[in-house]
């Protein structure tokens, strides 16, 4: 037996045929993975540098903007990301005021729907410090990507999030000129319904700390310790 495996170790002897049988499949996955995984990190990259190009049009804007002006800019970041099929916008612009968040506006296209009190819990943990009166704007992107090819990677949807201030107002005015935007209007809705999001509670509910900002900043994730921190 040991002469038997001694004698299989030193034959150098080969057919190159089944070796390209063999090998062949592999260097042809190899290769067409390497497209797909620089492909799909080319598109998330793209759809990142896109979302970035969309929140400092709308940070700069002095004048009033309009829901169709957002579908305008879904436009654009379906250009910029080579028009891919299914892509869609959000944008909305908060406030910050004693008790939590007031939404001011939201608009989403195409057939997102625009932001609502009930959603915060979903991203309170990304928004930045702010202090009251400060108004920022939130700029959400969804891009599918579909692989060309099956080899591991999975059809999925980049999902970016990012927020700015408008630079040169104090707001950006908006004008819900299509059906699915949503602006503040101070009508002593329910919470929930007006656009407003308590971090604690309803405000004057005798039960809630009203202005939570720095003693829950913690436990909402922003992780600040060592006293209040700066604000954003």
């Amino acid at each position: 037996m040991r002469k038997l495996i001694k004698r299989f170790w030193q034959e150098d002897g080969a057919s190159v045929a089944i070796e390209a049988v063999i090998i062949t499949p592999i260097l042809a996955w190899v290769f067409v993975a390497s497209f797909v995984f620089f492909d799909a990190f080319r598109t998330y990259s793209t759809s990142v540098k896109a979302t970035y190009a969309v929140a400092d049009v709308l940070s700069r804007r002095t004048t009033e903007i309009a829901s169709t002006d957002i579908e305008g800019l879904a436009d654009v970041f379906q250009f910029l990301t080579r028009n891919t099929a299914g892509s869609s916008l959000r944008v909305t612009q908060i406030t910050r005021q004693d008790g939590g968040y007031r939404i001011d506006w939201s608009h989403g296209t195409d057939g997102l729907t625009y932001i609502r009190a009930s959603d915060f819990p979903d991203f309170i943990d990304r928004i930045p410090i702010m202090s009251f009166g400060d108004r920022l704007l939130m700029i959400e992107t969804f891009l599918p990507y579909n692989p060309a090819f099956s080899v591991g990677l999975s059809a999925q949807e980049f999902t970016n999030f990012t927020v700015t201030r408008p630079r040169f107002a104090g707001q950006v005015a908006f004008v819900a000129d299509l059906p699915n935007s949503f602006v503040y209007n101070n009508n002593a809705s329910p919470s929930g319904q007006d656009g407003f999001y308590y971090i604690d509670g309803p405000p004057d509910d005798e039960v809630t700390n009203d202005n939570p900002d720095w003693d829950n900043w913690d436990y909402w994730g922003h992780n600040v310790s060592g006293g209040r921190g700066r604000h954003w």
